[in-house]
């Protein structure tokens, strides 16, 4: 087989990436942990686990599709909030500099349980955030409901609205910039709804994904879920004074299977005609007790942040 050879202007660089992406690697473990054991909780209270998909069907009353490479998709960001948290305005509002110019998907859960003053959120929504994340939250604040608290890829967990580093707008630059740490490296997942006659027929598959490793590959589990968001709700009387809440989650629904189907009655909107449907999967490694860590590119990536992430927002200030 010919080998490429490479000019003189070109080698340099090319050894050079290597060189760092393979050092990286290597001193990725011991510093992307002790880095995060700093800015943020790990939202499942195990390293491998975290949530993926963020397809985006809005639900005009026709039937529509939409298909993503794994690579392509958006950062997801879930988010638990009240129109009477005052300081969730404040988070809220660093985490929407921190996401300005990324592609991201945003989630906001509205404490609905003994709540007499928010309107939105639901049964379904509470149960979904109390079984996912509300462990890691009891242990970090003593509640599993406490708002403001934001997880990025269902995975790093931001309780308050105090930094940890030098700012809100840097801790969340930080966690954002990581990336998804599936196992996955590939592979396309689509998300259809079939409308006849205001019945909506949601369809998904994700059972064509690529695993980055070659053998002897961990159990992963993956389970899917159905969220009914609303791009924009009005609601003034609440009291925080924001009056516009954005991306309101009003029913999560666990799906089954990686390849199949469910009938089910679209929820209304608060007001407008602006409801979307999401696709999230989440995922976890069954075996923890195995020798199986995180993949490696992601831990690289994790290294890289320290430079990476003033370079992203000075490219964004321009």
């Amino acid at each position: 087989m010919r080998m490429l050879q490479l000019g003189p202007r070109l080698a340099k660089p090319m050894r050079t990436l290597i060189a760092l992406v393979l050092t990286a690697i290597l001193l990725a473990p011991s510093a992307a942990l002790a880095e995060s054991d700093s800015v943020w909780v790990v939202a499942r209270n195990q390293e491998n686990a975290g949530t993926f998909g963020g397809l985006t069907l809005h639900l005009d009353g026709n039937s529509s599709s939409v298909t993503t490479d794994y690579v392509d998709l958006p950062i997801i960001i879930e988010t638990y909030t009240a129109t009477w948290c005052k300081n969730c305005i404040t988070s809220e509002g660093a985490m929407i500099e921190a996401a300005s110019g990324l592609d991201v998907v945003q989630i906001l859960y509205h404490r609905h349980w003994f709540e007499p003053e928010d309107p939105f959120g639901s049964n379904s929504t509470e149960e979904r955030w109390v079984s996912t994340y509300g462990e890691s939250s009891d242990n970090d604040v003593g509640k599993e409901r406490a708002a403001p608290t934001s997880v990025i890829d269902g995975a790093r967990m931001h309780t308050g609205s105090t930094p940890t580093g030098e700012s809100l707008i840097g801790d969340y630059d930080l966690s954002l910039s990581v990336g998804n740490l599936a196992w996955f490296m590939g592979g396309e997942i689509r998300f259809s709804v079939n409308v006849v006659a205001d019945v909506s027929t949601f369809s998904w598959s994700f059972d064509n994904l690529v695993f980055a490793c070659a053998d002897e590959c961990p159990n992963q589990k993956n389970t899917a879920w159905l969220m009914f968001v609303e791009d924009t709700a009005n609601f003034e009387a609440g009291s925080n004074g924001l009056d516009d809440y954005q991306h309101v989650l009003h029913e999560s629904i666990m799906l089954e299977g990686s390849n199949s189907s469910l009938t089910t009655e679209v929820p209304m909107t608060w007001d407008g005609d602006d409801m979307n449907a999401i696709l999230l999967i989440d995922w976890e490694i069954e075996n923890n007790d195995s020798d199986f860590s995180l993949p490696g590119v992601g831990i690289a990536t994790f290294l890289s942040l320290l430079v990476a992430v003033p370079l992203a927002r000075a490219n964004r200030e321009d």
